[in-house]
């Protein structure tokens, strides 16, 4: 029978199902949003309009998303934050999962440096060096893609997984690789070598720290530094 603490949250095969639900909300609404620039601008290419608009495309979607994330989490009639662990951490394991999150960076950036072709990604800098508005891209890109990612994958899915029979750990890991997954566009060196180290980091700062707010700053840091290298290399 299930403990009373299990019932108050969505059960791990329907928190997965649950997931892939607004991820396929999310998704969906970036398409939309293309199409409608397309109805509006039929001489320019579909990929152009991606690529010119990802700031838009990222706020309406991670908009959407956030909104029908919300919405199953209210059916269980529990109070948000305290689903989504939404609670400042303390300053101490803020300053150490900062600091290695910084340190892991700057091991990235060495390693793409050394191997320029092998970890090149034209998604990065043909979206930086094609978007139409850089403060919508930054306010995308940097705040709101980043908080709806970890509200669905540090927070709704690392819930359902933390308390299963998988627990911090299994949440951590499973949580970090479809993390990855959906990031496939970067290239698969990419998605090995640095968004999966990097997700793992975020896994545990969210276990270890027990607050969303960390690996949320956290994302929110290392989107604005990309994005501060991307405009050093492009302009």
């Amino acid at each position: 029978m299930n403990s009373i603490n299990e019932l108050k949250y969505w059960s791990v095969s329907l928190t997965a199902i649950i997931t892939i639900l607004i991820f396929l909300c999310f998704t969906l609404t970036q398409v939309l949003v293309v199409s409608a620039f397309s109805y509006l601008y039929p001489d320019i290419s579909y990929e152009n309009l991606a690529y010119g608009n990802l700031g838009l495309i990222s706020i309406f979607s991670s908009t959407v998303g956030l909104l029908v994330l919300v919405a199953f989490i209210r059916l269980k009639k529990i109070n948000l934050t305290r689903y989504l662990n939404i609670s400042i951490p303390k300053v101490k394991i803020t300053i150490f999962f900062i600091f290695l999150s910084f340190f892991l960076m700057l091991l990235m950036e060495l390693i793409s440096n050394k191997y320029p072709h092998f970890f090149d990604s034209d998604f990065v800098i043909d979206s930086y060096k094609n978007a139409n508005s850089l403060p919508l891209f930054y306010l995308g890109v940097v705040l709101f893609a980043p908080f709806f990612e970890e509200c669905l994958f540090r927070g709704f899915l690392f819930k359902g997984l933390e308390k299963s029979f998988l627990g911090g750990h299994g949440a951590v890991f499973v949580s970090s690789i479809l993390f990855a997954l959906v990031h496939v566009q970067y290239g698969i060196p990419i998605l090995l070598f640095m968004l999966l180290p990097f997700s793992i980091l975020l896994g545990y700062a969210r276990w270890k720290s027990g607050s969303l707010l960390l690996p949320v700053l956290i994302h929110v840091i290392n989107n604005l530094m990309t994005c501060i290298i991307t405009h050093s290399e492009v302009y």
